[in-house]
């Protein structure tokens, strides 16, 4: 489900997963100097919610979680908050599902056929490695 205001808001107050390649000068969307623009309110943030492969990400959400839990047999749980570092609270994350029963998570992505050979063989895009 797509952001609300508030949650976009709320944002602005850590650095989360999807932040932490602009940190480290690594990200192909936002320099470090832009996030860090956003994050001091001196530019707000860019909404992307309304681009379509958002959306398309946003629906698909849930059919590669239930693919996920039908191939590996395990459990998933959603996770309907955001979750703070507990010592380095301006670190904060938002993770898509709980796998049941172990200490792991299950972020589900999904890509363009267009970004096929960023997906290639056992590779993944350094943003969502970093993240």
């Amino acid at each position: 489900m797509p952001l609300t205001a508030e949650q976009v808001k709320e944002r602005l107050d850590y650095i989360g997963g999807s932040d932490a390649a602009a940190v480290l000068g690594l990200s192909r969307w936002r320099t470090p100097l832009q996030l860090w623009a956003e994050k001091t309110r001196q530019t707000p943030p860019e909404d992307i919610s309304d681009r379509l492969p958002i959306e398309v990400g946003t629906e698909l959400e849930d059919l590669v979680c239930r693919l996920f839990t039908r191939r590996s047999g395990k459990g998933v749980r959603r996770v309907n908050e955001t979750i703070f570092h507990p010592k380095y609270p301006f670190l904060a994350v938002n993770v898509d599902r709980r796998v049941v029963g172990e200490d792991a998570i299950l972020e589900a992505k999904t890509a363009s056929g267009f970004k096929a050979k960023e997906w290639a063989g056992e590779d993944i895009p350094q943003e969502y490695i970093i993240q």
